[in-house]
């Protein structure tokens, strides 16, 4: 072969080696600590199948630092240079009492994806047992919750001297029916729509879900959850009673986040994050940080 002729061919292949007949070259991905095949799917768009078989995976045990082909999806996103990036995770480490059901509720993600990250094949747990949970990112969320109120505010010009704070609760429930009638309603609204500064059950927001709760009752609250903090007997969280109204804190300090407190450590919320009226509890780490105080908003009466 002259020397023309090899230099053609080594041209010809180098080409295919970069410009593959398809149009598009396999991009690979370096293993980090705490990747799955199951979040690697889900931020290229591919499935888990094609992943093992575009790499010859027997199994989904992955290593750091091991280097992954990534097939190319059918449908590509338009645009010539795509950024991807895995969904952030966070350890956790499994404590005497802890399921996948407890869990889920304190990281805010589902059993199915907790299982999925960690390649469960069981629900049985081990103390000490280490699991990858995603990260919620809930710090701008709730804090975007208050601006709807603030604009509903000034829309309708319902404006409160801050500095009348009633120290004690509005009213006295009838019976501990009544009350428990209340928090049947509370869950209810479950599953209603969660819109920016929306006060009816087409969309609301944190604390018009609330002031809409003790309306039914008989009890107008403020429109905002910063008015709302100011009315009541202020409460502790070891004091929490069924009905209280409890307030976490954003990262602005002139916004607050609102729920009802519905007992075994759960309230009910207008969440941004979910787009819904939805059940949490106060063991999640976000809003166990958070929490400023319950208010007794309708007290029951003490048998003497």
């Amino acid at each position: 072969m002259g020397r023309w002729s090899l230099i053609l061919v080594m041209l010809v292949v180098l080409w295919i080696s970069v410009c593959p007949s398809n149009g598009h070259a396999d991009e690979r991905y370096t293993v980090k600590l705490g990747d799955s095949l199951y979040a690697i799917s889900k931020s290229y768009g591919v499935s888990i199948e094609a992943l093992k078989e575009a790499n010859r995976l027997k199994g989904n045990h992955l290593k750091p630092n091991q280097v992954l082909l990534i097939p190319t999806p059918k449908k590509r996103p338009a645009g010539k240079n795509v950024q991807r990036s895995l969904p952030e995770t966070e350890s956790y480490m499994v404590r005497q009492g802890d399921s996948l059901y407890t869990i889920s509720k304190k990281a805010g993600v589902s059993i199915e994806e907790i299982r999925k990250l960690n390649q469960l094949h069981t629900d049985v747990l081990k103390v000490g047992q280490r699991l990858v949970l995603t990260k919620r990112q809930e710090t701008q969320v709730e804090e975007l919750e208050e601006l709807g109120d603030a604009e509903e505010l000034r829309e309708s010009q319902q404006v409160q001297t801050e500095g009348q704070i009633i120290a004690e609760p509005l009213g006295k429930w009838k019976s501990p029916d009544e009350r428990n009638l209340f928090i049947r309603v509370v869950k209810n609204f479950l599953g209603v729509p969660y819109r920016l500064g929306g006060s009816t059950l087409k969309g609301m927001d944190c604390s018009a879900f609330v002031k809409k709760i003790f309306e039914i009752f008989n009890v107008e609250l403020p429109r905002t959850a910063r008015e709302q903090l100011q009315i009541g007997k202020k409460v502790k969280r070891e004091e929490l009673e069924e009905g209280d109204v409890i307030f976490f804190k954003t990262q602005r300090a002139t916004r607050t986040h609102v729920g009802i407190y519905i007992g075994n450590n759960e309230f009910v919320h207008a969440s941004y994050r979910s787009k819904e009226v939805r059940v949490d509890s106060l063991d999640t780490p976000y809003f166990h940080q958070r929490f400023i105080h319950g208010v007794r908003i309708i007290e029951l009466e003490k048998e003497g």
